[in-house]
């Protein structure tokens, strides 16, 4: 009998164990600010792939939909990115965060800051998906994601936007 109750205690108990699996957007939101530090402080991985103004680290399930001035659009399975990037602001520029600060659209909004770059990771709720947007300086690469690949795709971002090097202006 002492069996047959703790058999029917675990097995009513595991749909509570099954959803306690996934985090929550708070879970999920504190992981990202807690690592911001560390992913935006990691070495650069090598660049792979090459375009008309900067050469960037892909990974190699990713594909270039269209490089445009200011644009390069790519995908990765069903999922979009979009990388925007100003020239005329260095990696120290704010610009991007304060205008995201200002439109007060975000679920999570922080900064890193160092002697060298001036990093944000803005996430806000979509319909169904977050958006997550990770810029440095005049640099940004947006992208829709389901709450539990928010972590992974942060890393992943940062992976890319840490990597890129932009060519010599001609003059």
């Amino acid at each position: 009998m002492l069996k047959r109750g703790i058999s029917l205690i675990f097995i009513s108990s595991l749909p509570l164990f099954a959803s306690g699996c996934g985090l929550s957007e708070e879970e999920t939101l504190e992981n990202i600010r807690e690592t911001i530090e560390t992913a935006f402080n990691s070495q650069p991985l090598e660049p792979n792939e090459e375009f008309d103004n900067f050469n960037i680290y892909f990974p190699e399930q990713y594909t270039v939909i269209e490089e445009s001035d200011s644009n390069l659009i790519f995908k990765d399975q069903d999922q979009t990115y979009i990388l925007f990037y100003n020239r005329l602001e260095d990696t120290s520029s704010e610009a991007f965060y304060l205008a995201e600060k200002a439109s007060d659209q975000y679920d999570l909004l922080e900064s890193y800051q160092d002697e060298d770059q001036f990093a944000y990771v803005k996430v806000a709720e979509m319909d169904r998906d977050f958006e997550l947007q990770v810029g440095i300086g005049g640099v940004r690469i947006t992208t829709q994601a389901p709450l539990d690949q928010l972590e992974e795709d942060f890393i992943e971002i940062v992976k890319m936007i840490n990597s890129i090097e932009f060519h010599e202006l001609e003059e």
